[in-house]
């Protein structure tokens, strides 16, 4: 079964538990959510596309809040190893960003932007660390600069850090931090297309009060 599969089939029984309704969001406020995550990755694309000097292209995000314990059946199989790109968000109103890639996808952007047709081991290869982090570091700040520019509110990245382990591992570590079992995210999943196909997923855990005071700075 392919990540986009698992990620339907999960989305379809998250769905049917009533999960997605039971939150407090307006539809006006998702629709505002929507449009912000829209500029944002056509900011990533522009900035990827420079990149790797060819053109890429990201589908229209689509947006929900789910219970944070349940963002790794969402995002893949928690045994599944992926590489995750990690930025915290800095300013008025802060949060913590993540960009998964499944190991295939990092090593195809990494090898394309090396220049390389190498097998790469993240773990043990610091260019291609730098560059999985630079890309992080690209459509993070695309993100924030939406946020930014709708709401007036400044949001600034911090340096990127990258793991590679199991997506469950990866959640039940940023758990454990914040301490946070019961609390929502939002959800903002992405297709990154080209030639090749490269997949993943971004994750956006607003800070304590930030939905408020984004909501409450765009007058909704």
């Amino acid at each position: 079964m392919t990540l986009s599969a698992v990620c339907l089939k999960s989305r379809e029984r998250y769905a049917r538990k009533g999960w997605f309704s039971a939150m407090e969001i307006t539809e006006l406020q998702m629709d505002v959510l929507r449009e912000i995550g829209n500029i944002g990755v056509g900011h990533a694309a522009t900035a990827l596309s420079g990149l790797l000097m060819r053109r890429i292209e990201m589908s229209v995000p689509k947006v929900w809040f789910i219970p944070f314990k349940e963002a790794a059946a969402i995002i893949g199989q928690r045994e599944e190893f992926q590489a995750t790109i990690y930025v915290r968000v800095l300013g008025e109103a802060p949060g913590k960003t993540f960009f998964f890639f499944p190991i295939e996808s990092a090593k195809t952007v990494a090898q394309e932007l090396l220049h390389s047709e190498e097998d790469i081991a993240f773990h043990m290869d610091e260019m291609a660390q730098s560059v999985m982090k630079e890309i992080g570091n690209v459509m993070v700040s695309s993100f924030l600069m939406a946020l930014t520019q709708f709401s007036g509110i400044l949001f600034r990245p911090s340096v990127p850090a990258l793991a590679v382990d199991m997506v469950g591992a990866i959640i039940d570590g940023i758990l454990l931090e914040e301490a946070i079992l019961n609390n929502s995210v939002l959800f903002i999943d992405t297709q990154i297309s080209g030639t090749p196909k490269i997949e993943g997923q971004f994750l956006f855990l607003p800070g304590e009060g930030t939905l408020e005071k984004l909501f409450g700075a765009l007058g909704i």
